[in-house]
Order: C-alpha cells, then sequence, then structure tokens
C-alpha cells in the first residue's frame, strides 16, 4: 500500500471537521508548491534576460517602430 492509499484508508476514520482540517492542509500544500513553481519561473525568466544577446521588449518595439 502507497502513501496515497493509507492516507485515504485512514481518512474513513476521522470525523467530518478532521476532513475538513485534511482538506485545508492539502490546499495549503498545493498554494505553497504553485507559489515556488512561479519562483522558479520568475527566476529562470530574469536568467534569461540577463544571457548575452537578449534584448529588451523596449528594444524590439524600437526597431519595430512601435
Amino acid at each position: 500500500m502507497n502513501i496515497k492509499e493509507t492516507i485515504l484508508q485512514n481518512l474513513d476514520y476521522l470525523p467530518e471537521d478532521s476532513n475538513r482540517e485534511v482538506l485545508d492542509f492539502v490546499l495549503f500544500l498545493r498554494n505553497k508548491i504553485d507559489q515556488e513553481e512561479e519562483q522558479e519561473d520568475l527566476i529562470d525568466a530574469q536568467n534569461a534576460l540577463a544571457e548575452e544577446g537578449c534584448i529588451s521588449l523596449e528594444e524590439v518595439k524600437k526597431e519595430l517602430g512601435l
């Protein structure tokens, strides 16, 4: 039995209020993961912009006459 199955099996023994707490915690963890992924994406974007040969949006607009 894997961890997910063990969690699901044990949920049956908890009262409804406790199940709500479990759900709140699961949602908290999902939000935390989403925020960490967004932070990683931001860092990756900043690193890409710092690479040699990369031009800014303003420079592209200027070159296109926008």
